[in-house]
């Protein structure tokens, strides 16, 4: 039994040593790793795509608030004309009332949710045309660095000089793609 136990740990550990040393020359075969780091965020705000995107956000965002604002305004006038007739009207008519206009107040929260996907929607479509753009960019500096990955520079903890390819990805994405049109989505309403 012991002899079995010895014959089974050597075979275990002439294995191991065999997986390490493939391993080993798999390692050896790949070549050294050539880094390049990039600032995603500061290419996404400071490029002139990623630029005329928040100014349209900015705008689209705006004209959003302004109808919503004056939605809720027009809320508040008819919920103090409703208060102020509590004591005139009947109880079924003023209960109509109020139902009525509670019905107002969530069509009026339900627009600013439907206002807020097409937003975000508006937004995830213009960063994925972004970064359709910034894909064939990014695999000509990996070429003319002659790098084998590019990395984000929030995952990396120290860097020499020399490695920030940022400003030239930003270059590049600026001379190719200037301007992303941002588009709303149909909202399900006004498809009706």
């Amino acid at each position: 039994m012991k002899k079995i136990i010895k014959i089974t740990a050597m075979v275990a550990i002439a294995s191991a040593f065999s997986t390490f040393s493939h391993v080993a020359a798999a390692a050896e075969a790949l070549p050294a790793a050539v880094i390049a780091v990039i600032d995603s965020r500061m290419v996404r705000f400071n490029s002139a795509a990623g630029k005329d995107i928040q100014n349209q956000l900015d705008t689209i965002r705006t004209k959003f608030q302004a109808e919503i604002a004056e939605q809720e305004k027009n809320l508040k006038k008819e919920e103090t004309t409703l208060k102020s007739q509590r004591s005139i009207l009947p109880k079924e008519s003023y209960d109509a009332k109020v139902k009525d206009f509670q019905n107002k107040v969530l069509t009026v929260q339900r627009q600013v949710q439907i206002k807020n996907r097409q937003l975000e929607t508006a937004l995830g479509n213009a960063q994925n045309e972004l970064q359709r753009a910034l894909k064939p960019i990014l695999q000509k500096i990996l070429k003319e660095h002659k790098a084998t990955m590019i990395m984000d520079v929030s995952l990396v903890i120290e860097k020499t000089a020399g490695l920030d390819v940022t400003t030239k990805v930003i270059e590049a994405l600026d001379a190719v793609l200037p301007t992303i049109k941002v588009e709303l989505p149909i909202s399900p309403t006004a498809a009706k």
